[in-house]
């Protein structure tokens, strides 16, 4: 109260002083919960959703990034300083998506991208944390949903940092989370699926796909506004698609793989006259046949057709001959120094035919 009727006097003094408030509050009801059991869970989380949505109305209201993070300093901190190492995860996790909700509810509103990168830090340090001293595969299921919500909710907020920006800045993007986030959330989730069967393949595949069709999205919703971004994670989606093969398979399929995604690249590069696409997808395919190279030789009791090693040599001729096809149809499209690759690719596809 004090804070709020300061405001228009001394307005940074008035913040910090809102701030520490609502970080106070957050650490009484925590602890009144769950160290002294004054208060039962469920009126502890009503109270804890009340707070983050004033401490989030306050911040917008007065336009106050700094009151912003102090809060969520002080709920994210809450449950740290009143740990006894014998508290339930889902609760500390349920109260941090509580927390998580409440800065996706500002970033609605304002590009505040200290508040983001602040909630960021605290939810995946801590879950870190955590999951370094506490988790076994027993907490699985209770765990991998909370990793795949703070995952979209930092998802969305950097598509909406993205979208909140004023005109002249609307192309500016978060590069810290448009590539931590997946970073971040892909290193956890390898720990968690680490006993699972192609778990992590599988992982990679769906957050491949996944940024993928949200590349889509954001290209036909927003193309001139929010180029960048789509391409980012269109890059994204590729990447952890095309980890998603070596995951899974062993290197002769990897490298046949490569290279047929390497003519996709190319056939990509020369319908948009991309040259920076065109010369990664020639470079992935030398690198799947140095990968395919590297592979120990085949057993001589495999099957004389059927074996990894035979299909996928047809495989990368048939992408160096595809790609050689895609230079010589889209001839006008490349610069004049390319225009060797069209011959160089031929003969590359008939090497290894």
């Amino acid at each position: 109260v004090v804070g709020w009727k300061l405001r228009g006097r001394n307005p940074n003094y008035a913040m910090t002083l809102q701030g520490g408030a609502v970080g106070i509050l957050y650490l009484t009801v925590f602890g009144a919960a769950r160290l002294y059991h004054v208060l039962p869970t469920s009126i502890a989380f009503a109270l804890m959703i009340g707070l983050v949505l004033l401490s989030g109305a306050l911040a917008v209201l007065q336009n106050a990034p700094t009151l912003a993070a102090f809060g969520s300093a002080g709920g994210f901190l809450a449950p740290v300083l009143t740990s006894t190492g014998q508290g339930s995860h889902v609760a500390l996790f349920s109260f941090y998506a509580l927390l998580n909700l409440g800065i996706f509810g500002i970033a609605w509103f304002k590009a505040w991208r200290i508040l983001n990168w602040l909630g960021f830090v605290f939810t995946f340090v801590i879950a870190t944390a955590w999951g370094a001293r506490y988790y076994a595969p027993v907490h699985f299921a209770s765990t991998e949903p909370f990793l795949i919500l703070f995952t979209l909710f930092y998802i969305a907020i950097t598509v909406l940092f993205a979208t909140r920006q004023p005109p002249r800045l609307r192309r500016l993007v978060d590069g810290s989370l448009v590539f931590g986030v997946p970073a971040v959330g892909f290193a956890l989730q390898s720990r968690l699926v680490r006993e699972i069967e192609f778990g992590l393949a599988y992982s990679s595949l769906i957050l491949g796909a996944f940024y993928v069709v949200l590349a889509f999205v954001l290209w036909r919703r927003y193309r001139d506004d929010m180029r960048l971004l789509a391409e980012s994670f269109l890059a994204l989606g590729v990447i952890f698609a095309s980890l998603s093969i070596p995951l899974a398979l062993d290197g002769h399929w990897t490298a046949a793989a490569w290279s047929l995604e390497a003519t996709g690249i190319i056939w990509i590069g020369l319908r948009q006259t991309r040259i920076a696409a065109r010369a990664f997808g020639v470079l992935l395919q030398i690198g799947a046949a140095s990968l395919f190279f590297l592979q120990a030789e085949v057993q001589t009791t495999t099957p004389a057709v059927f074996n990894s090693a035979y299909v996928g040599s047809i495989m990368i001729a048939a992408a160096g001959l595809l790609s050689a096809y895609l230079y010589a149809r889209y001839r006008v499209a490349v610069h004049r120094y390319e225009e060797p690759l069209e011959i160089v690719l031929l003969a590359w596809g008939l090497i290894w035919w």
